[in-house]
């Protein structure tokens, strides 16, 4: 399971399907991107946390995540998501699955 369904999930559940739909369409990207950003940022196998809050509070995510060097270059790893005090991811994966950070453009 990917990051993005991951947070699709979540945002269903918290904000219900077809509000969550036009919820996530914005969320996701601002989430993601903005994290993408903290970890291009951060020193290589330093592990980074960020925290985010919906305007209205009804979502509390921390994000922690680690920029590595893989084959391909730089690779942008979440391992940890918590969204309102509850766990949601159970393994580490990519931030973009199959993309290293430096093939990515700024």
């Amino acid at each position: 399971m990917t990051i993005d369904m991951i947070l699709q999930s979540e945002i269903d559940k918290i904000y219900g399907i077809g509000a969550g739909r036009k919820t996530r369409n914005v969320l996701i990207p601002a989430f993601l991107g903005d994290f993408r950003s903290v970890l291009e940022k951060s020193e290589t196998a330093q592990t980074v946390t960020e925290e985010y809050m919906t305007e209205d509070k009804l979502m509390h995510l921390i994000f922690k995540g680690q920029r590595r060097i893989g084959r391909a270059g730089y690779e942008l790893v979440v391992t940890s998501v918590i969204c309102n005090d509850r766990e949601l991811l159970s393994k580490e994966c990519m931030l973009i699955p199959g993309i290293s950070a430096m093939s990515l453009p700024h």
